[in-house]
């Protein structure tokens, strides 16, 4: 059996049994506790996109690695009123989701192998999944694949950059580079090590891939998609949230808001230093109207700029 395939098992296995042991069953019932901090959280992530979905509120959606009994595809149709076909690899949580009536129908899906024919949907939507594949970049381009107008990517955002590095070491390296121009010595400053950072594996043995902007943007490149549009988006989970209420007489409500503040201010103020935890990614197939660019940039997206490739696009 290939490597890729012992994490489909042991992902299936875990989402359609373990997730249902214990203490774990209180914990899922709460996820349709609309009142918690924990909902409090992911309606800020659906809100993101809250310009693109009405936009696009007539077109054909899907979403893909949507394992908790279908919630994404349930909470997009309630909020923008758009219909959202749900996906995951196990059966399990997506079977008990209709039954609840949160959906009509559903289906069961390997991300890296999806059944559909290409440009099957209008719309790909993707809620902190991606980094729970063995193979990410492959479930991408099935997504793209599938896809007719957009991939949408919400995914914690890759740390290991320069902003990773503390401000002490950024003020050293500037100093060394000025003591080399001043006395013609080979000061050497400090370079962030891209291979550092920490490594996280879970509890499913699934190794936690992180979404990286640079490469997004070297894969639009590389397949000529349309263009690329991405927001910055910061989130703090505290262990119980799912039980406390979003309320801000609440201790840990207010003590989740005031990081989530604290770090966006960061992030504002020393771009170069803060990187944002989050990053929301809309990679369109084809250029999109100028209507809708105007738009998103209005409301905080950045369209990466597009190299085109002379090749394809000799006049």
């Amino acid at each position: 059996m290939k490597n890729e395939e012992v994490f489909y098992k042991l992902q299936e296995s875990y989402m359609n049994n373990e997730t249902n042991k214990g203490d774990r069953r209180k914990l899922h019932e709460s996820w349709f506790n609309e009142s918690t901090v924990d909902f409090w959280r992911h309606k800020r992530m659906y809100e993101t996109i809250s310009l693109v979905a009405k936009y696009y509120n007539n077109k054909k959606w899907i979403s893909i690695g949507d394992g908790r009994y279908g919630l994404d595809s349930f909470y997009l149709n309630k909020l923008f009123n758009i219909n959202v076909f749900p996906t995951d690899i196990a059966a399990g949580m997506l079977a008990e989701g209709k039954k609840r009536g949160l959906y009509k129908n559903y289906s069961v899906e390997n991300a890296e192998s999806l059944s559909f024919k290409d440009k099957s949907f209008d719309i790909v939507f993707c809620k902190e999944s991606f980094h729970h594949f063995p193979r990410p970049i492959i479930a991408l381009y099935e997504m793209i694949r599938i896809s007719r107008i957009a991939v949408i990517l919400i995914e914690p955002n890759d740390q290991v950059t320069f902003n990773q590095y503390s401000k002490k070491k950024y003020v050293k390296s500037v100093f060394k580079i000025l003591l080399s121009k001043i006395f013609n010595k080979d000061y050497q400053p400090y370079l962030p090590n891209l291979t550092e950072g920490s490594h996280f594996f879970e509890e499913s043995g699934n190794y936690v891939y992180t979404l990286s902007l640079r490469e997004l943007n070297k894969i639009t490149h590389a397949i000529d998609l349309g263009g690329l549009a991405w927001k910055g988006f910061n989130d703090q989970y505290i262990e119980g949230c799912e039980f406390e209420i979003a309320d801000d007489r609440n201790a840990m409500f207010k003590k989740i808001k005031e990081s989530i503040i604290q770090r966006d201010n960061l992030c504002i103020a020393n771009p170069s230093l803060y990187n944002y935890g989050m990053l929301i990614a809309v990679l369109f197939i084809n250029p999109e109207q100028q209507e809708l660019v105007t738009m998103m940039k209005k409301d905080g997206y950045i369209f990466a700029h597009k190299e085109l490739n002379p090749i394809f696009n000799k006049r």
